[in-house]
């Protein structure tokens, strides 16, 4: 008897263990479930703002080439004025010279009068003389009267260069205003990219918290040594830290490393681990992230295809992914990031 109700109590003991496990196991697949739904709507933020900043950059270099294509015009005009100007200045100098010998012929004219031409006239010695002085005469008035016809022609030029010079000063200042505009709506469109951007890493960073939040921080690194993520090049092209913004031309804080290569080229695992995440997510493209435990995780951005799925187990030097420029880049490249605990780290550190 004694027995028996030993082994009921031992039975009962094991059937509410039993569903006790069951019940934590539930449990961590809820939460594990939630937080897997909470990564989605995060990924889902990032694509939306991702497309925004691409269409923005698409905008920002269309409004460059605007306020290139009116400097271009702005330094053409300039040119024109200043050829314009050098014109007239020329211009008046040559009509200040035939004023000038017009106006010594006309003194000399009034001086003498009309006996200078009777007394040559008069003094012809024969009739073949006086028909070439009468000849002479005739040319010297109408030399006078081409001068007077040719000044007034050069007048008339003159009024007009300096009205088309008027006008191209108009244009000029019209241009600037228009480049003025551009360059507004330029820095506007920056503002609004470099804020989207910050929003960006607010979401990223908040998908870090999401992603603290399903590691298992109790178990050991497992990594091992980093390999080198990208085989066929060591070329960085932007470090970690703060750098210089490719698009917004302003100091932005970078949370990994770029190392450019050729598009297609393999991205390894830089340590054995799970990976717990490869999808397209916001500006990084198609990205992978792995969980090496001890809290470190590493994420491959930008990649052209991925190569891996959630949940698989890689080696260190494992194929994951390939070299692509998805998501928000300006050209092929790996961007590689190294979190610790969910905060951003120098990947150098780990070589």
């Amino acid at each position: 008897m004694k027995l028996h109700r030993r082994k009921s109590f031992i039975l009962t003991i094991a059937v509410i263990f039993t569903l006790s496990m069951l019940s934590s196991v539930f449990a961590f697949a809820a939460t594990e479930n939630e937080l897997r739904n909470n990564l989605d709507d995060v990924e889902s933020a990032q694509d939306e703002l991702s497309r925004q900043m691409t269409q923005l950059s698409k905008d920002i270099k269309s409004l460059q080439s605007d306020v290139d294509a009116l400097n271009a015009k702005i330094s053409k005009t300039s040119t024109e004025i200043t050829q314009t100007e050098t014109k007239i200045q020329k211009k008046e100098e040559e009509m200040q010279s035939q004023e000038n010998n017009l106006n010594q012929r006309l003194r000399i004219m009034y001086k003498n009068g009309s006996v200078g031409f009777i007394d040559v006239l008069l003094g012809s010695n024969s009739i073949s003389e006086f028909v070439s002085n009468v000849g002479m005469i005739q040319k010297i008035y109408q030399n006078d009267m081409d001068v007077l016809e040719t000044l007034k022609r050069e007048h008339e030029e003159l009024e007009r260069i300096k009205a088309g010079l008027k006008t191209k000063k108009a244009e000029l200042a019209q241009q600037k205003q228009e480049m003025a505009d551009e360059k507004v709506k330029l820095d506007a469109k920056k503002k609004e990219l470099g804020k989207q951007e910050d929003e960006l890493q607010a979401e990223a960073d908040r998908l870090t918290a999401e992603i603290v939040k399903l590691m298992d921080k109790s178990s050991p690194y497992v990594g091992g040594t980093f390999t080198w993520p990208c085989p066929s090049s060591h070329y960085i092209t932007s470090s970690f830290g703060n750098r210089l913004h490719p698009i917004l031309k302003t100091w932005k804080y970078h949370t990994g490393v770029d190392i450019g290569a050729s598009s297609g080229k393999d991205i390894l695992a830089a340590a054995s681990g799970k990976v717990i995440m490869a999808t397209t997510y916001g500006g990084y493209g198609n990205c992978v992230m792995i969980d090496h435990g001890g809290g470190i995780v590493t994420l491959y951005g930008h990649a052209s295809r991925l190569c891996v799925s959630n949940g698989a187990v890689v080696k260190r030097g494992d194929v994951i992914a390939k070299v692509g420029s998805t998501g928000r880049s300006t050209g092929p490249h790996l961007h590689f990031e190294v979190r610790k605990d969910g905060a951003y780290v120098d990947p150098m550190s780990y070589f």
